[in-house]
């Protein structure tokens, strides 16, 4: 039987309780896993998001996906047994990206990261975090600020934001300076919300500040590429990006190559 995922409860930012979706990493008695922070899209802990966490937990990461949308609820379409993932419009997505106040999002996957550290089955020391389009942004802003976190893996994060305001109050590309954990970043060559001249504008920040990151682009990718549900996926470079993933999280936080 592989990993099962179950709802939990824990404190996010300011203490507030918010949702989560837990896999845990098969143990044996007294061992403690790997673990992780899933923050996701701007859609919320789908079915998509579920999937991906028990994909980690399988490969010996317990994982949390972090349900940023706890206390207003999902703000665009919902998921319903028809249709797992509804289709947004680009007003909505919008809207909603920019009214999530990105400080609120960084307690929530710190307080996931405490509730991880927390479990006697977890390994304190070896906390990563994982997100993927929005949630690709704030866990790069994660490894920015966290003190709990050891590595960070970013999937197509907006680097520059149409604007600012007071949920947005600086360009994630103004963080670079500040990042503190190794960085791994995934980024499509097509992605018209996040378009070359960002990236390299990205890569000379990091560069500069003499961090440890690797960005890897796909030509031939746009946004949204690793999401199976939908029409923007590529299976290529979605395997190709797991298996990158998956060296790069055993490799920072010093665990043996499993045996695949």
């Amino acid at each position: 039987m592989g990993p099962v995922l179950e709802h939990v409860r824990f404190a996010g930012h300011g203490g507030q309780l918010i949702d989560g979706w837990f896999a845990a990493a098969a143990t044996t008695a007294g061992e403690r896993a790997p673990a992780l922070v899933l923050a996701p899209e701007v859609f919320g802990v789908d079915a998509h998001q579920r999937d991906v966490a028990v994909r980690f937990a399988r490969e010996g990461f317990s994982t949390l996906a972090v349900e940023l949308w706890s206390r207003e609820g999902l703000p665009g379409p919902r998921p319903t047994p028809q249709e797992p993932s509804p289709k947004w419009t680009p007003e909505q997505v919008r809207a909603a990206v920019y009214a999530l106040s990105d400080r609120r999002v960084l307690g929530d996957l710190d307080g996931g990261l405490a509730w991880l550290a927390a479990r006697a089955d977890v390994d304190a020391h070896k906390l990563a975090a994982v997100g993927f389009c929005m949630g690709g942004n704030h866990v790069y802003q994660l490894g920015c600020h966290s003190r709990r976190v050891a590595a960070v893996v970013d999937f197509y994060g907006r680097l520059v934001y149409a604007e600012l305001n007071s949920a947005k109050p600086m360009q994630p590309l103004e963080y670079a300076l500040n990042l503190s954990v190794p960085l791994l970043a995934f980024f499509g060559e097509r992605d018209s919300t996040i378009p070359p001249e960002h990236v390299a504008a990205f890569r000379q920040r990091l560069e500069q500040g003499c961090k440890n990151f690797e960005i890897v682009t796909y030509p031939e990718a746009g946004h949204g590429f690793f999401n199976d549900t939908r029409a923007t996926y590529r299976r290529e470079e979605s395997l190709d990006a797991w298996r990158r993933t998956l060296e790069f999280l055993r490799r920072e936080l010093e665990l043996e190559e499993s045996s695949d």
